[in-house]
This record gives C-alpha cells, structure tokens and sequence, in this order.
C-alpha cells in the first residue's frame, strides 16, 4: 500500500483567519488545500455545459443554494483520485452525512486518520473581524487590514484589495449560526477517533501559527 497520506481538516468560523492557516500548514507538510468552494468554482469554469450536473452546480451556485452532498462528494473524490500528496480540506466534513462519505474516502485513497484542527474563535470575533476583512480581486488573499484599492502584497498579483459584498455584520451572523453546531458535530465526532487539536484564534496569525506547528 505504501507511505499513507495525510488528512488534515482544517475548521474555523468565517474570518477564523483558517484560510491563512491552511496555506501555512500547506507550506509546512508540502500539502494541497481542497475547499468544496474552490471545486465548485473550478467546476464551473472548466466544466461542460452539456453535462447535467455542471448546468445543477451553476445554476445552484448563482442562485446562492448550498450544493447538495452529493455533488460536493463527487467533486471531491474526483479531486482526491487526480491527487497523489497529503491533502487538506477546508471546513469538510461539515455534516453527519459527509463525515461517513469522508471515512470511506479516507479508506479508500491510503490515508492515515485524520487529524482535525480547529482554530475556535468567539462568534462576536467572527462578525467583528469582517468589517475589517478585504479580499484581493484577482488572487483572492485575505486581509484583515488595509484599505479598499490598496495594491494586493502577494508576488507578481496586479489585483487591488476590495470589499465582498457578503461581508456585513448580518449575513455573518447568519453564517457564524449555520457553521458553529456543524463544526462542534464534527469535532465530538472525532475528539475520541482521531487527533483533534483546538487551537486559539483569538491569538495573533504567528502566534497560531505556532501553536499550530506544534501539534504537526
């Protein structure tokens, strides 16, 4: 069978600062980052529109509709099986349904148990820290400071630093109350199976980092 890979989730609350993590988590263990967003998205652009399953991605996706299980697990596997490396993934499992159809991907594709990090911050951290957070435009690296048109830092990025529209306080709260039980299910369900480790976000992004480092 080989060296198994490694699976490690990644959960955290909107502007939890996971994305910035899972980059340098990445970075550490020479990782690949897979976010059912980032799939559907590809999904979309590379996709067939002669396929009925591209045409349900889209039209979900314009209509603001959460992809059903289904399709999010057959972008996935689909991503896992064109993969050779450790991988992880950003906020799944996020559901009963998908921590059984994980399990079975775990198996299947020679990895080791997953080992679950989540970067817990208070839900009033999560509203607050939006109405600092921009995004650039063209290569989507998050800031929690600066201001709107500012030039992106990342190398070689031309993009400018803009403001999402669905980043405001009342549809964050609407967020922070769909996501909290759906990742407390997920780390009940693995606190006794599998390596969890909850690490405070309410820290500074080095400070954890560290702490992140060290449990890895």
């Amino acid at each position: 069978m080989g060296k198994k890979r490694r699976a490690i989730v990644m959960l955290g609350l909107p502007a939890s600062g996971k994305g910035t993590q899972a980059e340098n988590v990445a970075a550490k263990i020479n990782a690949e980052i897979v976010g059912i967003g980032d799939l559907v998205r590809e999904a979309i652009s590379d996709g067939n529109f002669s396929d009925e399953i591209i045409v349900e991605i889209k039209s979900n996706y314009n209509k603001g509709i959460p992809q059903s299980d289904e399709i999010a697990g057959k972008l996935l596997e689909e991503k896992i099986n064109n993969s050779k490396g450790n991988l992880i993934f950003d906020n799944y499992p996020f559901s009963l349904k998908q921590i059984k159809f994980f399990e079975h991907l775990i198996e299947k594709y020679n990895f080791s148990e997953p080992e679950i990090i989540y970067i817990k911050i208070k839900p009033e951290t999560s509203v607050s820290r939006i109405t600092t957070r921009l995004v650039c435009d063209k290569c989507k690296k998050i800031y929690l400071s600066g201001s709107v048109g500012d030039s992106c830092s990342s190398g070689g990025c031309n993009g400018r630093l803009i403001k999402r529209t669905d980043d405001t306080p009342e549809i964050m709260k609407k967020r922070v109350n769909f996501a909290q039980p759906r990742i407390d299910l997920v780390v009940d369900y693995y606190r006794d199976k599998a390596k969890v480790y909850e690490i405070d976000g309410e820290k500074s992004i080095s400070e954890v980092a560290e702490e992140i480092n060290k449990v890895l």
